[in-house]
């Protein structure tokens, strides 16, 4: 028997004291309710994406820009060539903060549902994306015998960089 993945979306509005934690009751109540508990239930906060505006005076260039439209990554202001993989995986986690990505689960979103590539390829292209970013990937972190986990993004920005219309 094929297994399939199903990704349900919910909205919650909630007070950013509260939002997590709410969100995380929800999940749980989720699970409970459909007697799933092997279900991988995962709990994220969305990360906002800007449009790029020219801002009056210097503003401090953030140590990782990652601009969708253009599909370009920026290492304090310099431009980091990336693999369209790379720049997938990266997009993925950086749009997705603190939760803990299994390995199985980035194949799945990044390389598609019909990958048969070998998860370790995972650790590949995270390896990759550290020596490329050096210092400014170190919000990239291993949770060992599962997958990666994005934390302390402040440093970190996703921007839609198309002009509007």
């Amino acid at each position: 028997m094929t297994n399939v993945e199903v990704t349900i979306a919910i909205r919650l509005s909630a007070a950013p004291s509260r939002a997590v934690e709410d969100a995380e009751r929800l999940a749980e109540a989720l699970r409970a309710a459909l007697d799933l508990p092997e279900a991988e239930v995962v709990v994220g906060l969305p990360v906002r994406e800007l449009p790029v505006r020219e801002l009056p005076g210097r503003r401090a260039e953030p140590a990782l820009r990652v601009l969708v439209d253009s599909r370009r990554v920026l290492r304090r202001g310099r431009s980091v060539e990336l693999t369209r993989l790379e720049f997938d995986l990266l997009h993925h986690l950086c749009t997705h903060p603190r939760q803990v990505h299994r390995r199985a689960a980035l194949m799945s979103t990044v390389w598609g549902g019909t990958s048969t590539v070998d998860t370790r390829t995972v650790d590949v292209h995270v390896r990759r994306l550290r020596r490329k970013l050096g210092d400014a990937a170190s919000f990239i972190t291993t949770v060992r015998g599962v997958g990666y986990r994005v934390e302390g993004t402040a440093d970190v920005v996703v921007e839609r960089d198309a002009l509007a219309g």
